[in-house]
């Protein structure tokens, strides 16, 4: 069985056919609203938004199991805090979201250099911006405490990218206080269904759970990316460490030898960490998730790690000094 099929197979029940009409419907709705509002900016962004996804429908790319889960997050708080989660609210955040990731995601792929169109459909992040913010509106009043949460995280998100960026090398502190905050936007849709399903006081714990999932998730992307983070010459807290260890070796053969095994044994330690977090959510979704990322996460370490340990043994025979026979 091929990876990809493995990973799609175990987050079969991550993603329940409601949750994925919810994304579907977004993208969709997304699409019809470029399409009628800019036409000519719509097809090309259109077309951006399928180039995205491993499957050319850009629901899928929300789908993918080892995404942050920034839509999952919402949902899950909304089914502990109503038995019946406003349908209708739900609809919008997810909407909403989407558009807020889409507008990160074009300027991110600006800045890491990872563009394609990007420059040519940047006019879209005004889209973007508007319909994620403007889709509040109707729920939430300009004096509701909602909007301060928004500005809040939305700004320390932004700052923190842009800190980012200009980080020559990105230690302990550094990861902690901007690599970990430029997910903080995953608060804003969490505080719209606290706030709409009256469970303001709950809010806290969720977001506790989210900054450290923030967390994980970007340990996680830096170790899985380092290769493709060091080709293009981009800062992380991995590669980082792989400075600080490497001694007189390279970066590669530092991560084959051992900085690939510290770095899983880190995420699987985090992860153990998270758990703690779990009981005042009371999610059985938030239980299955992290049982979904730890199945991965060791499928992962096997395969890879098989075949850093295949680049081992070669190298130990090509470096082993030639015996040379008696006279």
């Amino acid at each position: 069985m091929s990876q990809n099929k493995s990973l799609e197979d175990v987050s079969q029940p991550l993603y329940d056919a409601q949750f994925r009409k919810l994304v579907n419907d977004a993208c969709v709705r997304i699409q019809a609203e470029l399409m009628h509002r800019a036409p000519f900016l719509g097809e090309q962004v259109c077309g951006w938004m399928s180039h995205l996804s491993p499957t050319s429908d850009a629901s899928e790319y929300f789908l993918q199991p080892r995404m942050f889960p920034l839509l999952l997050l919402p949902w899950w708080a909304a089914r502990t805090f109503a038995a019946e989660p406003d349908r209708e609210f739900l609809v919008d955040v997810v909407y909403s979201t989407v558009n807020g990731y889409y507008y990160i995601r074009l300027l991110d792929n600006l800045i890491d250099g990872h563009g394609t169109v990007e420059l040519k459909i940047l006019p879209a992040t005004a889209f973007f911006h508007t319909e994620f913010q403007a889709t509040y509106h109707k729920y939430f009043d300009a004096a509701h405490p909602f909007w301060e949460i928004f500005r809040s995280a939305w700004f320390s998100g932004s700052d923190a990218v842009t800190r980012e960026f200009n980080l020559d090398r990105i230690g302990e502190a550094e990861f902690e206080r901007v690599t970990v905050v430029k997910l903080a936007g995953a608060r804003i849709p969490l505080a719209g269904v606290a706030f709409r399903h009256d469970a303001g006081e709950r809010l806290q714990c969720w977001e506790k759970f989210a900054l450290a999932l923030a967390r994980w998730s970007q340990m996680e992307d830096d170790l899985f990316d380092w290769h493709d983070d060091l080709r293009r010459g981009k800062t992380s807290h991995f590669l980082t460490e792989a400075s600080r260890h490497q001694g007189l070796e390279t970066v590669e053969a530092w991560v084959i030898r051992e900085g690939f095994q510290r770095g899983i044994a880190t995420l699987q330690h985090e992860l153990d960490a998270l758990r703690h977090l779990v009981p005042p959510l009371n999610s059985q979704d938030v239980v299955r998730y992290l049982d979904l990322r730890q199945t991965i996460l060791e499928g992962l370490k096997t395969r890879i790690g098989a075949a850093f340990q295949i680049l081992k043994d070669v190298a130990s025979i090509t470096e082993a000094p030639t015996a040379h026979a008696s006279d």
